[in-house]
């Protein structure tokens, strides 16, 4: 047996590749929740094994060297290979097993429910979809009636008994109907400020952006006259009566295109890190990893 095949492992593969894919060393031990040194350690082990610098850091991100080229593209085709072979192995495996619960928050519904549950469905995957707030997700996944949920990462307001995996970005626009008075406007806060909305209920973290937005210039939030998440189901209530609302913006931008709202400018909410969220202790669903690797690798609706 050769030292390469000896040595060299998936995990090496699958870091190569992120590396690839990020330019970053940094962004890479983040989004593998690894610390740097283990990063770079990997590195020298894979430079040791393929027996090639493969890349040296540069402002503008990483400089592969031609050997480094040729491995992250034979990095790339075994990984393919493999997954394969997972979902072959998948689709004869899981006809009796369970449902994947999946859990679904506001913000995470427009790029996860357009694609992800066809997916997987495709794969062999039964998929059963939860909706509701990032608390509840937590809450159904401690109860275990769910396996992975998808919403907000973001570092700050993460809880111990579970795993939290960002996988992309996205941040909240303020959509009206076509023939609201400020449609397709730029509109200053105070504008915003006396309009009619329908906003997410009270306690939410999306309640909470559009609040602390007016606060800090001394402005009165807009009154709550319409509590709601605004699903679907609800856009037809902003396509025919004059309010205001907040939609994903991958979403927002879909419905723009479609013809259905407008989006106003004017509110400027920060992106949040969107990913999957698991319990950490207790046997784990085997279409779970499928379903993050899916979402981490398809193209979707996201922020740059």
């Amino acid at each position: 047996m050769s030292d390469l095949i000896r040595r060299l492992t998936l995990r090496h593969l699958r870091l190569l590749v992120m590396l690839g894919e990020l330019g970053s060393v940094t962004r890479t031990a983040q989004l593998l929740h690894i610390t740097q040194p283990a990063v770079s350690k990997a590195i020298r082990d894979l430079r040791d094994i393929l027996q090639d610098a493969l890349f040296e850091p540069t402002p503008d991100g990483l400089a592969w060297t031609p050997a480094g080229k040729a491995a992250l593209q034979r990095a790339r085709a075994i990984l393919r290979n493999v997954e394969d072979l997972e979902r072959d192995t998948a689709r004869r495996g899981r006809a009796g097993d369970a449902p994947l619960g999946l859990g679904l928050t506001r913000i995470a519904e427009a790029v996860v429910a357009t694609a992800l549950p066809y997916a997987l469905a495709e794969r062999g995957v039964c998929v059963s979809l939860r909706h509701g707030t990032r608390e509840q997700m937590h809450s159904e996944l401690a109860a275990k009636s769910i396996h992975v949920a998808f919403g907000r990462c973001d570092a700050g307001f993460r809880l111990p008994d579970f795993e939290y995996h960002p996988l992309y970005t996205e941040s909240y626009a303020v959509v009206c109907g076509r023939h609201h008075p400020l449609a397709g406007k730029a509109a200053s806060l105070e504008e915003l400020s006396g309009q009619a909305w329908v906003l997410p209920p009270p306690g939410t973290f999306a309640h909470h952006l559009v609040e602390q937005a007016f606060l800090a210039e001394n402005l009165t939030p807009p009154a709550p006259g319409i509590v709601s998440t605004l699903g679907p189901g609800d856009v037809r209530l902003v396509e025919t009566q004059p309010v205001l609302a907040l939609a994903p913006r991958s979403e927002a931008r879909r419905l723009v295109e479609a013809g259905t709202v407008s989006c106003v400018e004017g509110l400027a909410l920060p992106p949040q890190q969107i990913g999957a969220i698991l319990l950490r202790a207790g046997e784990r669903h085997p279409a779970c990893e499928l379903a993050i690797q899916m979402l981490r690798a398809g193209p979707g609706d996201r922020e740059p």
